[in-house]
């Protein structure tokens, strides 16, 4: 694909090497000229997080141990995958002008749109440990936080460059990216505890990849069983496929940018 590592080292790391640069001149311009800066994507985390517990352990009280923790983790994880979902589906018409640079490998693009809210949960990393820490305790197990994160982040590359390869040619694609964002929020585990599903539909919703990364998350941080081997290899195989489809369908559509653009 041209525009996309190839596997060559010179490729390679120009490919990220772009990736890093544009992700943090983005960071660097959304953050400018405002009173809070960079924590105003820690704040809006944290308001959520308030408004969540409140209802599900205050109103409707969910039972559930280390709710805070429970759902900030859950919080962090979906906010991730639903901001560089909505921002990769409209990224290349929206960054048109590299498109049209014939040296430039678009995409790079969809990239930096899953690596810039990638930003703001390291920034609520250390307030997430601490909470761990208060109230649970860190165990060595939290060391496999990185991995974790790096699986989803390929997830979300495969997921970026489908939904912006299609978005040049069909504009409807980040409306129905944002419907279905709203929908899967409901059946990921984000705020309700995936055990207390009944069985008959605790089957389907495991086959939702961000599903298992987020009791995955919980698991190591909180312990308990956490996913499957079962549900790893299918998160495993899910993550492959993503990306090989991506990869696929944009290398098909990229000659035809330029003149759809």
């Amino acid at each position: 694909m041209t525009g996309a590592p190839r596997g060559r080292g010179g490729e390679l790391a120009r490919f990220w090497e772009l990736a890093v640069h544009l992700a943090r001149r983005e960071v660097t311009s959304r953050h400018r000229w405002t009173l809070l800066g960079w924590m105003w994507p820690l704040t809006r985390q944290l308001a959520q997080l308030g408004v969540l517990v409140f209802v599900f352990s205050g109103v409707v009280d969910l039972g559930i141990d280390d709710y805070p923790v429970f759902v900030f983790t859950g919080l962090l994880a979906f906010t991730w995958f639903s901001a560089g979902l909505s921002e990769a589906a409209s990224s290349l018409v929206t960054h048109r002008h590299l498109v049209f640079q014939t040296r430039f490998p678009p995409a790079v693009i969809p990239v930096v749109s899953v690596a810039v809210p990638l930003v703001d949960v390291i920034m609520g990393l250390p307030v997430l440990l601490v909470m761990v820490a208060l109230t649970h305790g860190l165990d060595w197990t939290a060391l496999l936080l990185p991995p974790l994160l790096a699986v989803q982040f390929v997830l979300m590359c495969g997921l970026a460059w489908l939904c912006s390869a299609a978005t040049v040619y069909l504009r409807d694609v980040p409306q129905v990216v944002l419907v279905g964002l709203t929908l899967i929020f409901y059946v990921t585990p984000v705020f309700y505890d995936l055990d207390r599903v009944p069985e008959r539909y605790r089957s389907v919703l495991e086959l939702n990849p961000l599903a298992t990364l987020i009791e995955a998350y919980r698991a190591v941080l909180l312990g308990g069983s956490g996913p499957s081997g079962a549900q790893v290899a299918i998160l495993a195989a899910a993550t492959l496929a993503l990306v090989a489809a991506g990869v696929a369908l944009f290398r098909r559509l990229q000659s035809g940018f330029v003149d759809e653009l």
